[in-house]
C-alpha cells in the first residue's frame, strides 16, 4: 500500500513538475517577447506627433539593396540613415503643416499615380493571364514533336550545312499605298537609306537607314525571307506584305558562313515550327474575332514627349548612401 501511495505521489509531483515547467516556459517566451517587442517599439527619434522606431528603422534599413546593409550596420551608417529619414519627416511634416496635401497640384499627382497603380496592375494581371494561357495552348497545339522537328531539318539540310548569311535594308508602311508611293520614289532614284530614315515606322533599322542583319533562315517572317533570298545583290524588291505591314526591301549582301551543328539546327527549327504554329493559330483567332485593323488613321496619334520626373526622396537616400560608401572606400 505504502509503495503504491508513493508510486502515485511521486507521478503527482512530476505532473507538477511538468506543469510548473511548461508554465515557467510560456512565462519566459512571454517575457522574451515583451522584450523584443519593446526594443523595436523604443523611440529613436521624434519629429512633432511623429515617431521613428528601433523597429522602423530596421525594416527601413532592410529594405534597402543588399550591397548598402553592411555599411548600414555599422554606427555610422546607421547615424547617417537616420539623419536621412529624420530629413525625410521634416520634410513630409512641413508639407502637411503647410497645407500641400489640399493644393490642387498635390491632389492632381496623387489621382495620376493611383490611375497609373490601377493600370499597372491591370496590365500585371493581363501579362499573367497571356502567359498561362499560351503555356497551356503550347502544350495542347503548338508544341512541335522530334518527328516533325526532324522532317523539316531534312528537307532544309541544306540551309543548315551550306548557309548563307543576308544584310538587306527595308522600308515599312503600314498601308499599301502608302508602300506604293515609297516604292515609286526608289524606282525614280531616291536614295533608299534616305527613304528609309524618313518614312520607315521601323524606328531602329530606320535610324541605320532600314539596314536589318546579317541574317540567316528562320531569323526572319517567312513572307520576307522568301523575298529576300529571290533577290539578287543591290537588288530591290516589290511591295512585300507581312504581319507587321508593307514592306519595300534591298538586298545589300549575301554570304556563305559555317555550317550549323545538327543540334543547335534542330533546337532553332523547333522554335521556328512553334512559332509558325503560333502564327496560324493566331491568325485563325483573328478571324474568328472579326479583328479589322485601320492603318491609315496611325499618323494621328500623337506620342507625347517623355516626361521628365524629379528624383523621390527614396533615390536621395540612395544617392545619399551611394556617397557614403564612396567615401569609407576613400579612406581605406
Amino acid at each position: 500500500m505504502f509503495h503504491t501511495i508513493s508510486i502515485e505521489l511521486t507521478y503527482h509531483k512530476g505532473k507538477v513538475l511538468n506543469s510548473m515547467k511548461k508554465f515557467l516556459a510560456a512565462g519566459l517566451c512571454v517575457m522574451f517577447c515583451v522584450a523584443a517587442c519593446g526594443k523595436k517599439n523604443k523611440v529613436v527619434a521624434t519629429i512633432g506627433s511623429d515617431k521613428i522606431t528601433i523597429g522602423s528603422l530596421a525594416e527601413r534599413i532592410q529594405e534597402t539593396p543588399p550591397g548598402y546593409q553592411n555599411l548600414l550596420a555599422t554606427a555610422a551608417g546607421k547615424k547617417q540613415f537616420l539623419d536621412l529619414l529624420v530629413r525625410e519627416r521634416v520634410v513630409l511634416e512641413a508639407a502637411k503643416q503647410a497645407g500641400v496635401t489640399k493644393t490642387a497640384a498635390y491632389m492632381k499627382t496623387i489621382a495620376d499615380f493611383r490611375k497609373e497603380q490601377t493600370r499597372r496592375m491591370r496590365d500585371y494581371e493581363e501579362n499573367i493571364l497571356m502567359e498561362t494561357f499560351i503555356n497551356d495552348l503550347h502544350a495542347k497545339e503548338l508544341n512541335a514533336s522530334e518527328a516533325d522537328v526532324e522532317k523539316y531539318y531534312q528537307d532544309h539540310k541544306i540551309e543548315y550545312t551550306r548557309p548563307t548569311e543576308i544584310v538587306a535594308r527595308h522600308i515599312l508602311v503600314p498601308t499599301k499605298e502608302g508602300a506604293e508611293k515609297v516604292l515609286a520614289r526608289i524606282k525614280n532614284g531616291e536614295d533608299f537609306g534616305k527613304v528609309a530614315g524618313e518614312v520607315s515606322v521601323d524606328p531602329i533599322s530606320a535610324a541605320r537607314g532600314g539596314e536589318i542583319g546579317p541574317f540567316r533562315k528562320g531569323n526572319l517572317v517567312p513572307e520576307f525571307e522568301t523575298a529576300v533570298f529571290a533577290l539578287k545583290t543591290g537588288q530591290v524588291s516589290d511591295i512585300v506584305q507581312t504581319q507587321f505591314g508593307f514592306h519595300i526591301i534591298k538586298k545589300v549582301s549575301e554570304k556563305a558562313i559555317a555550317p550549323v551543328p545538327e543540334q543547335e539546327a534542330k533546337a532553332d527549327i523547333k522554335k521556328l515550327l512553334e512559332k509558325i504554329k503560333f502564327d496560324a493559330w493566331l491568325a485563325g483567332a483573328k478571324q474568328k474575332m472579326g479583328v479589322k485593323i485601320n492603318y491609315d488613321i496611325l499618323p494621328q496619334v500623337i506620342v507625347p514627349p517623355p516626361s521628365v520626373t524629379m528624383p523621390s526622396i527614396q533615390d536621395q537616400e540612395m544617392a545619399a548612401a551611394q556617397a557614403m560608401a564612396g567615401k569609407k572606400r576613400s579612406r581605406k
